[in-house]
């Protein structure tokens, strides 16, 4: 499919749904970020970073830790 706007984009995501039912609520960030910016100093002593198998350049999640540095 080719997207052809956010707004088309953001009604396909909200029609997504697990076998449960869950459905997941989609909010668009239309923010310009600015570039180069660095990560905060506590952040990679509190998170760890988790890079997808697939596209590990792209997607990633940060995991929080708790104080004696497990997984939350």
């Amino acid at each position: 499919m080719i997207f052809t706007s956010v707004a088309l984009v953001q009604e396909l995501m909200e029609k997504t749904h697990t076998q449960t039912g869950r459905h997941v609520f989609v909010q668009i960030l239309d923010q310009v970020y600015e570039t180069g910016r660095k990560v905060a100093a506590h952040f990679k002593k509190t998170m760890r970073i988790v890079f997808d198998e697939i596209l590990p350049q792209w997607n990633y999640r940060a995991i929080p830790l708790s104080a004696n540095g497990q997984v939350i």
